[in-house]
């Protein structure tokens, strides 16, 4: 995972995916924002997915964890990369069926009494109904279709999130000053090294 220093936010997902983007974005290379229940609780409280005052388990910090590594598998899909085993570059082969499996823990319902109607959270824990509005907003972003543009980087080392703005839709990496350099340096060392053999 990349540092998010080293990350430019002039390319950040559009609301409301930009919660996607950055709950993905807690894990990185230098450290774990959900390292603890109380950090769970504080990312959440300061995007307004929690009351003041709410606290976190440690059940809880481990199924967000999952959550955010299931969303991570689908995002390098977005990439092109469908997730199967063995994976030397971070991701988990089997992140996307534990998020299937958290998905039936964490229901939504249609809330037609609202305008428009939408997909809300149908537990009343407060941490569980959080990571129910995340999983809410990924359908959103299905249906509206941007979806497929929210992407995990390429770059074994990053698996940095990241909005995909162009036009045609190819773009690999979070940053390519960063992590394609990186990826273009390897290809051409593998070329040269294949060349002499």
């Amino acid at each position: 995972m990349a540092s998010d220093a080293a990350r430019p936010d002039d390319d950040a997902a559009p609301a409301p995916l930009d919660r996607i983007e950055a709950f993905v974005n807690t894990r990185r290379d230098d450290g774990d924002d959900l390292g603890t229940p109380a950090q769970l609780a504080g990312w959440l409280r300061t995007r307004a997915l929690v009351a003041a005052g709410t606290t976190a388990t440690a059940g809880q910090l481990e199924r967000a964890r999952a959550v955010r590594e299931g969303i991570r598998a689908l995002i390098a899909e977005n990439n092109a990369e469908p997730v199967s085993s063995p994976r030397p570059d971070g991701l988990d082969p089997a992140a996307r069926r534990v998020l299937a499996e958290l998905s039936r823990e964490l229901p939504l319902v249609l809330d037609v009494t609202i305008d428009p109607p939408r997909l809300v959270p149908a537990t009343r824990t407060p941490v569980d109904a959080a990571l129910a509005g995340l999983l809410a907003v990924v359908a959103e972003a299905v249906a509206a279709g941007t979806w497929h543009r929210l992407k995990a980087c390429r770059e074994p080392s990053c698996r940095w999130a990241y909005y995909d703005h162009s036009r045609n839709r190819r773009r690999t990496w979070c940053s390519m000053e960063l992590c394609g350099n990186r990826a273009k340096a390897r290809a051409a060392h593998h070329r040269r090294t294949a060349s002499r053999s």
